[in-house]
């Protein structure tokens, strides 16, 4: 509702003090400490000290990191669907030595990680090993034995079809002495040993009937003995990984302590970056920057604590203020839509609020749906009960949530329940015939709404949304006209504005004559005092519309110091006119969006009646009807959200708004796991 008043902060404390002044103050939450000016004598704070403290924090960091995922997955801490948030005072979980129990619990998890990633590659290897060693189990040489001076051994399998008395043959004819080791379906394993003269010739004679060399290890052992002692490695191996594993488990229990140890160690790298912002002499430092005006209050009680000298200021002419917007509890959820955009320039006007309920209004006519909304409201209302989320997705979540809301509302008025899910399924179960439940009372409800279909009364509804169209445009208007009264351009404020309402009111004046027109195809159905009504209406809304179009051109040029300037500001103004018929005519896109959706959620459940004839059917219908709709809340929700958003960027900022402020920023402690305990009122 309104940009908070903002105060530049300069601090001169020691330098022995930065450290816990800058932290105070992030707990805070309330100062935005900008880079402080280097005049004579002043220096950027990048000492040493600070970039090592921030390398080792940095350094534990990705070692929690790495932790925490292992620690987790042993915990016997229960699990829920959001996150987890502890409620801590830092200082004394530092104080009492917990982060040191912390710190050394990571550093045993990631030696019993790191010792499991061991022994598991080392089972993998033996493992191969030993299934390496099966074919040559009979091998009763050691596997180093690989012949003498004069002779050579040479080990291989052959395809398992091979014939081992013709190839035993045809061997022993090439002076090779052959033992047949195994055969079996995997192959056939021979031994060979053969006089070192002759081993490249017989080699070529292996080659070409498909020899393979068997590629064991050089163990002065058999292949049985090798097999037995990979087979105890590896039962050893095992009883390791469950000793390392227990050691998790019993280590998952520091988990809590090594979340807040998380944000400590996240928070102190987040002190230092804020710190280098900082200026220093020898053993002073100066810190500068905003705090809101209401704030200043703890903020110097704050600072009381240290040595230090502290002042407050007014922005300086010329000089851009970060933008704090403040607002009530159902616009805040809104602010992001406004930061998407451009945040309002300091001093000027917040519209949060009043885009915000229309925002809620056009969203809800363009996706107006009862069934639609109370999945919106369901889930995100629900997602923020359950999944504790960071500020700012709550704030997503909410603004979603009551979009919801506002579809479920205008669902009712406009007949929306999943498109005619109702009356579909009466017509299916009950009627038996399309269109017969639309005329009972209960499915006239569910069809019409409280006021009308807008499938079937598109024109009505195109009518309706010009008109939301023109009260958004008024009301960018009238905000235009009360920021320049504030300027203290009164006249010009009044003469710019209020000719363009005496022409919207002529303008409105004819349109129930011309809606009723268009409406009605039996005028002979409207009352004669009705039509007499729409009659005068009309002759006072002609009238009324030329003398708009007058008091435009003599009055939009209001503060011209020439006649032809005058002229040209008043002519200027009619030809405003056009932009003004475009800017309403985008409204239009309410109709279209509304349309697209109840006509595919239509479609959808008629694509459900199809096969509800049988039971097979009966499934099918349900598959049908929940991923049809879940694929349309997902593409019209998408679209909603863009247009509703487009209207309030475009049409309606466009009138009056002033952007390029720069969000205000707050040094902040990092909260992915914890909340501060905070000794200071916030």
């Amino acid at each position: 509702m309104s940009v908070s008043t903002m105060k530049k902060i300069t601090v001169l404390a020691y330098e022995a003090d930065a450290d816990a002044i800058v932290r105070r103050l992030m707990n805070l939450r309330c100062v935005d400490i900008r880079n402080a000016g280097t005049g004579e004598g002043l220096l950027p704070i990048h000492s040493a000290k600070n970039d090592a403290r921030r390398a080792e924090s940095e350094r534990r960091i990705a070692a929690i990191k790495r932790a925490i995922p292992h620690l987790a997955k042993y915990t016997s801490r229960r699990r829920g669907f959001g996150r987890t948030v502890h409620r801590i005072d830092r200082a004394e979980f530092v104080k009492n030595g917990s982060a040191d129990r912390a710190w050394q619990a990571v550093e045993k998890t990631l030696a019993a990680v790191d010792r499991m990633d061991s022994l598991v590659a080392e089972r993998t290897a033996t493992l191969q090993l030993a299934e390496s060693l099966v074919p040559w189990l009979g091998y009763d040489a050691p596997l180093d034995a690989l012949g003498s001076a004069r002779t050579s051994v040479i080990m291989g399998a052959y395809p398992s079809k091979t014939d081992p008395a013709m190839l035993r043959q045809t061997l022993e004819e090439a002076g090779a002495y052959v033992e047949v080791v195994t055969h079996d379906e995997s192959g056939l394993y021979l031994s060979l040993t053969v006089l070192r003269e002759d081993e490249s010739a017989i080699e070529r004679l292996l080659a070409s009937g498909g020899f393979l060399k068997a590629d064991l290890p050089r163990l002065n052992a058999t292949a049985r003995a090798a097999s037995e002692q990979a087979e105890e490695r590896i039962a050893k191996i095992e009883s390791e990984l469950f000793s390392a594993e227990e050691q998790l488990r019993d280590m998952a229990e520091f988990l809590d302590d090594v979340e807040i140890l998380y944000d400590i160690e996240a928070t102190t790298v987040n002190v230092c970056l804020q710190k280098r912002k900082l200026a220093a002499t020898r053993s002073c430092v100066v810190l500068e920057g905003w705090i809101p005006a209401d704030a200043e209050e703890i903020v110097t009680h704050a600072l009381s604590k240290f040595e230090c000298a502290c002042e407050l200021a007014e922005p300086e002419e010329g000089e851009e203020a970060p933008v704090l917007l403040r607002n009530n509890r159902f616009a805040t959820t809104f602010e992001w839509v406004i930061g998407m955009y451009s945040y309002p320039k300091y001093g000027t006007f917040d519209p949060t609020f009043i885009m915000s309920i229309f925002y809620f209004l056009i969203f809800g006519m363009m996706f107006a749906d009862v069934g639609y909304g109370l999945l919106l409201v369901l889930g995100c209302f629900g997602g923020i009960k359950l999944l504790n989320p960071k500020p700012g997705m709550r704030r997503m979540l909410a603004m979603f949530g009551y979009c919801g809301i506002s579809c479920m509302i205008m669902g009712v008025l406009f007949g929306g329940w999943f498109g005619n899910l109702p009356t579909a399924i009466m017509n299916s179960f009950v009627y038996h015939a399309d269109g017969v439940a639309e005329t009972t009372p209960i499915g006239k409800f569910f069809y019409n709404g409280l006021i009308f279909n807008p499938i079937d009364s598109s024109t009505s509804f195109l009518v309706l949304s010009l008109a939301v169209g023109e009260i958004h445009l008024i009301a960018g208007m009238a905000i235009n006209m009360i920021e320049t009264c504030k300027k203290g351009r009164v006249l010009e404020a009044i003469c710019t504005t209020v000719p363009f309402w005496v022409l919207f009111l002529g303008i409105d004046l004819l349109a129930p004559s011309l809606v009723v027109d268009m409406l009605i195809t039996d005028p002979a159905g409207v009352s004669a005092s009705l039509r007499e009504t729409f009659a005068l209406l009309s002759v006072i809304g002609k009238y009324t519309m030329f003398a708009g179009f007058g008091l435009i051109l003599l009055f939009n040029g209001v503060g011209q110091k020439s006649f032809m300037g005058w002229l040209t500001k008043g002519l200027g103004g009619l030809y405003s006119l056009i932009s003004f018929a475009s800017d309403l005519l985008s409204y239009s896109r309410i109709l279209a969006l509304g349309l697209v959706a109840g006509v595919i959620a239509q479609v959808i459940n008629m694509m459900t009646n199809m096969g509800a004839g049988s039971a097979a059917g009966f499934v099918f219908m349900l598959i049908v009807m929940i991923a049809g709709h879940v694929l349309n809340l997902a593409i019209n929700l998408l679209g909603t959200f863009v247009h509703a958003a487009r209207l309030q960027y475009i049409e309606f900022f466009g009138k009056f708004y002033e952007d390029g402020g720069e969000p205000f920023d707050p040094a902040l402690p990092v909260e992915e796991y914890t909340e501060e305990l905070l000794d200071e009122p916030n």
